[in-house]
C-alpha cells in the first residue's frame, strides 16, 4: 500500500500501476480510493472496458455486498452504454440465484433499466421469481 500511495501522490498513470491497483483491491476490495484511482488510469490509458468488466465480475462473484466494487461496475457499464444491459441483467440474477436478497446486485439491477434498458423483459422475470417464490 506504501508503494500505491507513492504513485498515487505522483499521478503515474501506467500499465504497471494499472497492474498495482488490481493487487491492492485483491488485498482490500473495499478501497475506494483504489478504484476510483484505477477509473483514472483506465481512461488515461483507454483501456478495453470489456476487459474491466471481466476482471470486476471476478471480484463480485468473491465479494458481492462490496458497494464499491458495484459502483466501479456501473461506472463500466455506463462507459460501455447500451449494448452491455443485456448482460448486466444476465449478471444480476446470477447474483440473485446465490443471494435473492442482494441490495447491490437489486440496486444495479434498477439502474440499468432505468439508464440502459431492457425493461422488454423484466415483467416475465417478475413472473420468473414470483413463481420461485411461491412454491
Amino acid at each position: 500500500m506504501d508503494y500505491f500511495r507513492a504513485v498515487y501522490l505522483a499521478d503515474e498513470r501506467s500499465p504497471r500501476v494499472l497492474q498495482l491497483t488490481q493487487e491492492a483491491i485483491s488485498l482490500n476490495s473495499g478501497n475506494y480510493t483504489v478504484w476510483q484511482f484505477r477509473r483514472v488510469i483506465l481512461e488515461a490509458l483507454n483501456v478495453d472496458l470489456h476487459e474491466e468488466l471481466e476482471f470486476v465480475t471476478s471480484i463480485i462473484r468473491g465479494s458481492s455486498k462490496n458497494y464499491q466494487i458495484w459502483h466501479h461496475r456501473r461506472w463500466i457499464a455506463e462507459k460501455l452504454g447500451t449494448d452491455v444491459a443485456g448482460r448486466e441483467l444476465v449478471f444480476t440474477k446470477e447474483i440473485f440465484s446465490q443471494d435473492a436478497k442482494n441490495y447491490h446486485a437489486w440496486s444495479h439491477r434498477q439502474w440499468v433499466l432505468q439508464c440502459l434498458g431492457g425493461w422488454e423483459d423484466e415483467l416475465a422475470y417478475c413472473d420468473e421469481l414470483l413463481e420461485c417464490w411461491s412454491v
